[in-house]
C-alpha cells in the first residue's frame, strides 16, 4: 500500500521554524490539524516534527501545546513519546478546568485517514474521560494503520485501547467492549483482544457467539507468541531454553483447548474452505488452527495453505508466516535433541547433530530476517531481530549497522544499544562501547535489560581499565558492579568480578615507583 499524506499548502501550514513559540501560536491558531491539500505524498520530516515537539514543551498553554503536538504529529505520526506526552498535557488541562472542543472543533479534519486519525486525537484531548472519543480516535488509528503501511500506528491503538479498558467507575457497554475487542484484533493485538472478550463475556456469560470468539482470540493469541524469542550472543542453549518457556507459556494460555477441541477445529475449518476455496479468510483460519496442533504434518499442511495465501493475496505478511512456522519447527527439533545432547560426551554424535541443527536454524533465520528487513524497511523491530542474527554469526560491522538504525526506534533502543556495544567491545572500541551502554541506561530499559547494560558496561570499563592504566575507569567499573550487587547478588559472576576489580583498583592508586 502507498502512503499518501495530503500536504499543506503555505498559507495553510504554520511553521515553527526559527520563531518563537510566541509567533508559533499566532500562525498555528488558524491551522487546522491535519489541514493538507490532497495529492501530495507523506514524507516524514522528523526535524519539522521536533520543532513542534519543542515548542509544545515550551508553552504554558495547554491548548496551544497540543495544537504543536498535533501539528508535529502530522509530520510524524507514530512517535509515541509525543502521543503520551500530548495526553500527559491533556490531562494537566481538564485538572486545571480545561473545558471538551466545542462544535465547530470537532468537524473538519481532512479526508485522509492520518488526517482524520490526529483530528479525533485532537478532540479526545480536549476531553480525555471520554470513551466514546477515545474509542473514535482508537478507530481512527487502526483505519490510518491499516491504509498507510509506513506508518505503525497499530502501537497508538494498543495503548489507547488500553487505557479504554483500564479499570474504571463506569463499566463500557458491551457494544462499546466488542467494538474496541475488534479494533484489537485488526492489529493483531490478540492478547488484549481477549482479555476484552472476558469483560464482555462478565456481562454476558452465556453467550455462545463471546465464548467462540474468545476461543479463537485465544487461538491467534497462542500462534503470535509462539514465534521466536531468541537467546543472547548466538547462545544456542539459552535459545531453547526460551523456547521451552514459550511452549509452557502457550500450554497454560490454551486452558480448554484439549486434542479433542483442536481436532474438531481443524475439522470444522476445512469443511468451511472446502464450500468456498478461494476464500482467503477461511483458508488463514484453517492456517491458525493447523498451527495450534504442534506437530509438522499440520505445520507442513499450513505451509502449504500460506504459499497459497500469499500467491493470491501478493501480501508479504504470509510469506513472513512461512517462515514463522519453519522456525517453530527447527524450535521443536531441537527440544528433541537438547536432552540427548546434554547427556552425551562433548565431542559425541549427538551433539555435534545438535549444534548442527541450531547452527542450520540460524542461517535459515539471517535468511529470513534479511528478507524481511527488505520488505519492512521502517521496521526497525525487524532490522533489531536481524541485527542479532548477525551478532550470533560474529559479522560485527553488519551487525553494528543494523542495530544503528534500530535504535532510532524508542521501543528498540535500550536492546539496540546493548548489543551495540558489545560489537563495539569485539572491535576493541572501548570508548564507543561505554558510551553506547550509557545510552543504553538513559532509554528507560526495563529491570532485567538494565542489569545487563549495566553488566557490558562494568566488562568495557574493567578492560579500558587494564588496558590504558585509568584508574578513573576502574572506578567507575566498581561503581556499575555495586549497582548489580546491590539489586541481585547472585547475577551471573558477579561476586568474582568485583574481586578483580576492586584488585584492579587498588593496583592503579598505588604511586608510581
Amino acid at each position: 500500500m502507498a502512503f499518501n499524506f495530503f500536504k499543506k499548502s503555505k498559507d495553510e501550514t504554520p511553521s515553527p521554524a526559527g520563531g518563537s513559540a510566541a509567533s508559533a501560536k499566532s500562525s498555528a491558531g488558524s491551522a487546522p490539524a491535519g489541514g493538507a491539500e490532497e495529492g501530495g505524498g507523506f514524507k516524514r520530516d522528523e526535524r519539522k516534527a521536533e520543532k513542534w515537539f519543542h515548542h509544545a514543551q515550551a508553552v504554558a498553554d495547554h491548548d496551544f501545546a497540543i495544537e504543536c503536538y498535533i501539528h508535529g504529529l502530522e509530520h510524524d505520526p507514530d512517535n509515541m513519546k509525543s502521543h503520551e506526552a500530548a495526553y500527559d498535557v491533556a490531562r494537566k488541562r481538564k485538572l486545571s478546568g480545561g473545558k471538551s472542543a466545542g462544535l465547530g472543533e470537532k468537524f473538519g479534519g481532512g479526508k485522509g485517514p492520518v488526517h482524520k486519525f490526529l483530528h479525533a486525537e485532537k478532540i479526545w484531548l480536549k476531553d480525555p474521560d471520554n470513551i466514546g472519543q477515545m474509542i473514535a480516535t482508537m478507530s481512527r488509528a487502526v483505519e490510518a494503520d491499516e491504509a498507510e503501511q509506513d506508518l505503525q500506528l497499530g502501537e497508538f491503538a494498543y495503548w489507547i485501547g488500553s487505557l479504554i479498558i483500564q479499570p474504571r467507575a463506569k463499566h463500557l457497554s458491551v457494544s462499546q467492549l466488542i467494538e474496541v475487542r475488534e479494533l484489537f484484533a485488526r492489529v493483531n493485538a490478540f492478547d488484549k483482544a481477549a482479555e476484552t472478550c472476558k469483560m464482555i463475556l462478565a456481562q454476558d456469560p452465556a453467550n455462545s457467539q463471546h465464548l467462540q470468539r474468545l476461543k479463537d482470540l485465544e487461538a491467534e493469541r497462542t500462534i503470535r507468541d509462539g514465534n521466536y524469542g531468541g537467546g543472547k550472543e548466538g547462545d544456542f542453549r539459552e535459545n531453547i531454553k526460551d523456547s521451552e518457556k514459550q511452549r509452557q507459556l502457550e500450554q497454560d494460555d490454551a486452558i480448554g483447548k484439549t486434542e479433542s477441541v483442536i481436532e474438531e477445529t481443524i475439522t470444522r475449518r476445512r469443511a468451511e474452505l472446502e464450500e468456498a476455496p478461494d476464500d482467503l479468510d477461511r483458508a488463514r483460519k484453517l492456517v491458525d488452527a493447523l498451527l495450534l496442533k504442534e506437530s509438522d504434518s499440520t505445520d507442513d499442511e499450513a505451509i502449504k495453505l500460506l504459499h497459497d495465501i500469499w500467491g493470491k493475496s501478493g501480501q508479504y505478511q504470509h510469506k513472513a508466516r512461512i517462515g514463522d512456522v519453519k522456525i517453530r519447527q527447527y524450535n521443536r527439533q531441537l527440544r528433541v535433541l537438547k536432552p540427548i545432547a546434554e547427556a552425551s560426551a562433548p565431542n559425541s554424535e549427538d551433539r555435534k547433530a545438535f549444534m548442527e541443527l541450531a547452527n542450520k536454524k540460524l542461517h535459515f533465520e539471517l535468511t529470513e530476517f534479511t528478507e524481511r528487513s527488505q520488505n519492512y524497511p521502517t521496521d526497525m523491530g525487524v532490522r533489531y531481530e536481524l541485527g542479532r542474527r548477525l551478532f550470533a554469526m560474529k559479522r560485527f560491522d553488519e551487525a553494528i549497522s543494523a542495530f544503528q538504525q534500530a535504535k532510532v526506534d524508542p521501543k528498540w533502543r535500550a536492546a539496540s544499544n546493548e548489543y551495540l556495544g558489545q560489537c563495539y567491545i569485539h572491535q576493541g572500541w572501548l570508548d564507543e562501547a561505554i558510551q553506547t551502554f550509557d545510552e543504553g541506561l538513559k532509554a528507560n530499559p526495563d529491570d532485567k535489560r538494565k542489569l545487563e547494560l549495566l553488566y557490558h558496561r562494568m566488562d568495557a570499563l574493567e578492560r579500558s581499565a587494564i588496558k590504558n592504566h585509568n584508574l578513573e575507569h576502574a572506578r567507575e567499573a566498581q561503581k556499575s558492579g555495586s549497582q548489580i550487587m546491590q539489586t541481585n547478588i547472585g547475577y551471573k559472576d558477579i561476586r568474582a568480578r568485583m574481586e578483580k576489580i576492586r584488585k584492579i583498583v587498588e593496583d592503579l592508586s598505588k604511586p608510581a615507583t
